[in-house]
């Protein structure tokens, strides 16, 4: 079990989990387990925020709105994910919850989040990107 992860979401993945405990032990009567909580982001929700980044850095380098246009206090940038995650989510996300880390957040401020985005992009620039919900990123 060394090196692995569970993502424990639902009462099958919980059997399986315990079956594959069981197993470990009864193999080598030693274990080191940690375990976290569900209120941190899934990496679902990791990977919609990572690829809507890269959509809207997208959206604005397609129509010229580099970096210095929408926080007017820089040079001349084109956006990318990191771009877009660190001078427009991470500054409403904080001002929203308090906190600055996307990895702790609780799953429903996602959402928030993307909404109060969307709404000042779509207002102000005319961008909509729709938050990617597929087999890889809804939760």
């Amino acid at each position: 079990m060394t090196g692995e992860l569970w993502i424990v979401n639902t009462e099958h993945k919980l059997e399986n989990v315990k079956k594959h405990i069981e197993e470990a032990w009864q193999k080598d009567r030693y274990l080191v387990i940690t375990c976290k909580t569900g209120k941190q982001r899934s990496i679902r929700q990791n990977s919609a925020l990572h690829l809507w980044c890269e959509q809207i850095a997208a959206e604005l380098n397609e129509r010229h709105l580099d970096v210095r246009v929408l926080l007017e206090h820089h040079p001349e940038i084109e956006w990318n994910r990191e771009a877009v995650k660190s001078y427009l989510w991470k500054p409403v996300q904080k001002a929203q919850t308090g906190e600055e880390s996307s990895a702790k957040v609780n799953k429903v401020d996602y959402i928030k989040t993307y909404e109060v985005l969307n709404k000042y992009l779509g207002e102000k620039f005319g961008i909509h990107v729709p938050w990617p919900v597929n087999d890889n990123t809804e939760d």
